[in-house]
């Protein structure tokens, strides 16, 4: 007991002594990881501050306040002092669990009683294992859950405090390097679906949407114009992110331009224009015959489209896609990523700003005049 109220304390003094170098580490952070908006200011609140036997965490909520009230971005962060990292996404409700919570208590709460709770909140089939990787003790456990698509299973990555009174869901990032230069090395794959040409462009210009998202189809109408005035400087790439709880169509879509990017990468555009204007008439029943029909619009081979449709390799590449959105903090279509800068849509004058002063600072955001 002594023993344990002695490494108790001494992670306390740690905390307490480094707070202050932690919070402005974690302004830092969130000021890179948050979406550009020259507007505002960024506010940081800590929300709790924990101790446990394994170590420390802090809980906070960065806030970067437009003046407006209507653009005001906040974002929660679980920082992992020992590990020098934060956590970053939704805070998810969990119950108490009551007294002191040893190892064994907290995994058997991550897999038996977690996974119902969560299959609740996300409205799909969720299932949870235990890290077996050896880990250093830390305050912050970090786990990985599986949901399911309905065409398959998706890892979400998230993390839970040593004591179970925080659960965040989202990805961990190492709090000492900027989250847009760790976010450039995640978008450097090949699940990204580039249109053809520019492949020397300075700024790769990614995003994420949903062929159903009606959000998707008018910020493409914004945002289209203006990839077009800045061609050869910039270069679009699409990753796939369907809604699947909300929007039924979208994943069979994604699977169909799966397909197409693979087979026709000159078409994909083309084919989310035609999904976007059938998009208020589709349903799960339509959609099969809206993407054969555009195939047949385009002059494209329907027997080299069957070998890949829905097949486990194109289902399999829309759900690594869902992976790869989860892992770089996605939350909700449409979301744009400029050389790993997430960037906002609805004034497309203030986009064009923004990629031109990317550009300037050849393609490195964070040298950029903020």
């Amino acid at each position: 007991m002594r023993r344990s109220s002695s490494l108790l304390a001494c992670l306390l003094f740690a905390v307490v002594a480094h707070g202050q170098s932690l919070d402005s580490e974690t302004r830092r952070f969130a000021r890179a990881y948050l979406p550009y908006n020259p507007k505002g200011t960024l506010e940081l609140k800590r929300d709790a501050d924990g101790l446990t036997p394994a170590g420390a965490y802090v809980l906070m909520t960065a806030t970067r306040r437009t003046g407006d009230g209507k653009s005001d971005e906040t974002l929660s962060i679980l920082v992992d002092p020992q590990r020098r990292t934060a956590s970053t996404g939704l805070v998810a409700p969990v119950p108490p669990l009551g007294g002191a919570v040893s190892p064994e208590r907290l995994r058997r709460f991550v897999e038996q009683e977690l996974p119902p709770i969560l299959t609740e909140m996300l409205g799909t089939r969720t299932r949870l294992r235990w890290p077996t990787g050896p880990e250093r003790p830390s305050g912050v456990v970090l786990i990985t859950a599986e949901l399911s698509t309905g065409y398959g299973w998706t890892k979400w990555p998230m993390a839970l405090t040593a004591d179970g009174k925080v659960l965040i869901l989202g990805a961990t990032w190492p709090l000492d390097r900027d989250p847009r230069a760790v976010r450039r090395e995640l978008l450097d794959s090949p699940l990204v679906q580039w249109d053809p040409g520019h492949g020397g462009a300075t700024v790769k210009f990614v995003e994420f949407s949903d062929y159903e998202c009606p959000a998707c189809k008018r910020a493409w109408g914004e945002v289209k114009p203006v990839l077009a005035r800045l061609a050869g400087a910039v270069r679009h790439g699409l990753v796939s992110y369907p809604l699947v709880r909300n929007h039924p169509w979208a994943f069979r879509a994604a699977v169909g331009g799966a397909c197409i990017a693979s087979l026709w990468s000159d078409r994909l555009v083309a084919f989310k224009d035609e999904m976007y204007r059938l998009q208020d008439s589709l349903t799960v029943d339509t959609v099969d015959e809206a993407i054969f029909g555009f195939l047949l619009q385009q002059g494209l081979d329907e027997k080299a489209f069957r070998g890949c449709y829905l097949k486990d390799t194109a289902v399999d590449r829309v759900l690594a896609q869902l992976e790869l959105g989860q892992r770089l903090g996605v939350l909700g279509t449409p979301t744009y990523f400029a050389n790993g800068e997430q960037v906002g849509y609805g004034d497309p004058e203030l986009l064009a700003a923004r990629l031109e002063a990317i550009i300037a600072a050849g393609g490195l955001p964070e040298r950029a005049p903020q």
